[in-house]
């Protein structure tokens, strides 16, 4: 019973948590399913552009392959640049 109740505990967490970032996200006149392009990205959230590039090459980032340029959501760049990805920094 109990861990019913954790778990229904960090569900509602999660839900909140991601009805605050839609919020913010609507807050600041952005929205989260706008797709961005390498260079929207770059000057959007301040990361040099060949790195940009190596994240879009990133099978764990949900980039847009069929367009041209590809594109990724704001919302899935911003979710991916909030976990840790030390491969990225590797040389």
């Amino acid at each position: 019973m109990e861990e019913l109740k954790e778990l229904i505990a960090t569900a509602v967490e999660q839900g909140v948590r991601k009805a605050l970032e839609d919020v913010s996200f609507v807050a600041n006149g952005k929205d989260p399913n706008e797709l961005l392009t390498i260079k929207q990205v770059h000057e959007e959230f301040n990361i040099g552009e060949n790195m940009v590039q190596k994240m879009f090459r990133d099978p764990e980032l949900p980039v847009q392959r069929y367009t041209s340029p590809f594109k990724v959501t704001r919302k899935a760049m911003q979710e991916y640049v909030n976990v840790n990805h030390d491969y990225l920094s590797e040389r």
